[in-house]
């Protein structure tokens, strides 16, 4: 990083186009959902499609992203509170891996994501995580920062959706939060870097905001200080009435972040009515930020538009109509 751009540390390929070393990176992409929640009936990794070389061709090739996020679950990865063996521990810290490894080395820059989790002996059931507990967060990303801190190419997102806990909270721990599975006590942001940074992972670390990842009006109040200075701000958009939804919120809150030195990336965003006139408005704005904010759709994973942001109706990548075909058709326009 530099400043408040993600920067290209060696020449290569981001996405379909050759980069220069030092280059300035706008990272656009998709999510891949499935790898947070397939884990944990045992029966395999992924929903639909699999993690494979095939589906990061569709999202290469044909939709033109440069960058996926990879949810995770922290049962499955630490193997721990009766999560099946068969697909939790080694066997699915591999599974991931591969699946980065082959991403990465096809051009594309990979989130991975803390998106389930649950405080004592509880698998998670959802990803009602509202803040990361103590007990096995700090492992977890422990875990995963050795994993992949010999690839530049990932970046580490601490927590999905922090909510109901104070910006002190968040960044300090102690408190109490209450998720699907019960509650736990929290631990800050600013530990779990200091973990994360302890193994010699340099990789870029995304600090959510709270409500949601919706608000950001108090994270420079509240950014953990990161010895590698590769901290980003990260914001889940879907215009669902959670408060920043507007072009004139997102100025205030992004644009004050990034005037302050520091990168935003949208890791999330959609639009529930299949259509994408909302996303529209958000990528417009997006790339005429300057520097231009980074954003990646839910969800490249099959599913009806309607039950919720759907981009795909089968695993080739057909797009769903037109919420999926709109961001389809935009990412080949701008990238």
């Amino acid at each position: 990083m530099s400043g408040n751009r993600i920067i290209a540390t060696t020449a290569g390929k981001l996405g379909l186009k050759q980069v220069s070393a030092g280059a300035t990176l706008d990272l656009r992409g998709v999510n891949l959902s499935g790898s947070e929640y397939a884990c944990l009936d045992g029966t395999g990794f992924w929903d639909n499609p699999t993690g494979n070389q095939t589906t990061i061709n569709h999202m290469r090739d044909d939709w033109h992203a440069n960058s996926i996020r990879l949810p995770l679950n922290e049962e499955c990865w630490l193997g721990i509170n009766g999560a099946p063996p068969a697909t939790s521990g080694t066997n699915y810290q591999n599974t991931m891996g591969t699946f980065v490894n082959l991403a990465t080395a096809s051009g594309m820059v990979v989130e991975v994501d803390l998106h389930f989790g649950a405080g004592g002996s509880a698998l998670p059931v959802d990803d009602n995580y509202p803040g990361m507990d103590a007990d096995h967060a700090p492992a977890f990303w422990q875990s995963v920062a050795n994993y992949f801190k010999g690839n530049p190419s990932v970046i580490f997102n601490l927590t999905n959706e922090p909510q109901s806990i104070t910006w002190s909270c968040y960044l300090n721990g102690g408190c109490t939060a209450a998720g699907g599975t019960g509650s736990w006590t929290v631990v800050g942001t600013q530990s779990v870097v200091s973990t994360i940074r302890g193994t010699g992972a340099t990789n870029a670390i995304i600090i959510a905001g709270l409500n949601w990842s919706n608000d950001l009006s108090q994270w420079l109040s509240f950014v953990p200080a990161d010895s590698s200075h590769a901290i980003v701000a990260g914001a889940h958009v879907y215009q669902d009435g959670l408060g920043c939804d507007t072009a004139s919120c997102w100025t205030s809150q992004y644009q004050a972040i990034e005037n302050a030195g520091y990168p935003v990336i949208i890791s999330e965003f959609g639009q529930f009515t299949c259509n994408h006139s909302q996303i529209d408005l958000l990528m417009s704005w997006a790339d005429a930020a300057n520097p231009p904010v980074g954003y990646w759709a839910w969800a490249f994973t099959v599913a009806g538009c309607a039950a919720g942001p759907s981009l795909i109706t089968d695993a080739n990548g057909t797009p769903t109509q037109t919420y999926g075909q709109g961001y389809h058709d935009h990412l080949r326009a701008v990238q």
